[in-house]
């Protein structure tokens, strides 16, 4: 029992960190529970209404390269579940999901898979003109997000989860801090977003790259962290870094959590219980329950997409985005990664 809610808070904690970062309030549509942890802790689900989080920005101006993508064909297997991890900018349905990870739970290889996409991916929105990813959340909400998705990326999705972050920083801080490995630069930027925002929870002058105790407030800043310039100081960075902190940020939460009693996992995780929304259903959920033992020994693999097959380019509508200029090639590359072993 310890290790089946261990890793629910794992999966709980995982879509805090990929919510964007900003805290949220509930909508008086939502009835906000985890529907996860209550089945595993109380012995019943609910099915939750759309939380929020999270603000895109834009680059500099490029060529434009624009094919419109025809319907993608979706891959789906029986053993592989992707659930969509939608974080937002705001509190409706109409933000933009500033963070969209697909994670798979791959019972033909043993593995957990992230699959990250970016926001500024220039994409075919159904029933709309061509605009960022993030911008199909705003447009219809997340059915919309989910038909973009398939529709470019052809990955059938299985469920979703929207997620408050509220808590980020108390979850950490209840584990103890979470051990990541910075770069001094990565070290610095938190530094200088304490600073500017008149806090007391500096890294300790002298720390050097390598791996550090973060405690929340800094894990927050560092799960943030995509550059730009912070108390005076200019730091670099793109939306591939901020993901790729974040999915490290995730594996120093696993080994966290791993030492922990059974009465400090459970305690965690009444701490996440609110802040998780979801359409599983309570079956579904119970199957995925069942299996929660082969998932702890699982590895755990990530990826970002797209890394090829794109320009920079830019629509005075949409701002500067990521033009795809093999679609194919893009969702065979996709499709390799989830499933595998692909016809």
């Amino acid at each position: 029992m310890k290790r089946f809610i261990a890793f629910v808070l794992l999966i709980n904690i995982l879509l805090l960190v990929l919510a964007g970062c900003k805290s949220t309030e509930k909508t008086d549509e939502t009835t906000v529970i985890t529907a996860a942890t209550t089945i595993a802790l109380e012995t019943e689900a609910k099915t939750t209404a759309k939380e929020t989080t999270s603000a895109p920005t834009e680059t500099a101006e490029a060529d434009v390269y624009y094919t419109e993508a025809k319907p993608a064909p979706l891959y789906a297997h029986d053993e592989v579940t992707n659930i969509l991890l939608i974080g937002t900018d705001s509190n409706s349905d109409w933000g933009r999901s500033d963070t969209l990870m697909l994670l798979s739970l791959d019972n033909i290889h043993g593995k957990i898979k992230m699959t990250s996409f970016l926001r500024d991916t220039f994409v075919s929105i159904p029933g709309y003109s061509p605009d960022k990813l993030n911008a199909a959340y705003a447009y219809g909400g997340v059915d919309l997000c989910i038909d973009t998705i398939e529709y470019n990326f052809g990955i059938g999705i299985d469920g979703y989860a929207i997620v408050n972050f509220t808590t980020f920083r108390n979850l950490i801080n209840a584990i103890g801090g979470v051990e990541v490995y910075l770069t001094a630069d990565e070290i610095d930027y938190i530094n200088a977003q304490v600073a500017q925002n008149g806090q007391p929870n500096y890294i300790p002058e002298g720390t050097t790259e390598g791996y550090v105790y973060l405690t929340g407030g800094q894990a927050l800043w560092h799960v943030r962290n995509r550059g730009g310039e912070v108390n005076g100081t200019y730091f670099y960075g793109t939306d591939w870094d901020r993901v790729d902190r974040q999915q490290r940020m995730f594996a120093g939460i696993i080994n966290g959590l791993t030492s922990l009693s059974f009465d400090e996992v459970s305690n965690m995780a009444y701490t996440v219980l609110p802040y998780v929304t979801t359409d599983l259903s309570a079956s579904e959920i119970a199957g995925h329950i069942s299996n929660a033992p082969a998932y702890l020994s699982y590895s755990i693999e990530r990826a970002t997409f797209p890394t090829d097959y794109w320009v920079d380019s830019y629509y005075d509508y949409a701002g500067s985005v990521l033009e795809i200029t093999n679609w194919d090639a893009l969702r065979r590359d996709v499709a390799t990664f989830v499933y595998e072993n692909i016809e």
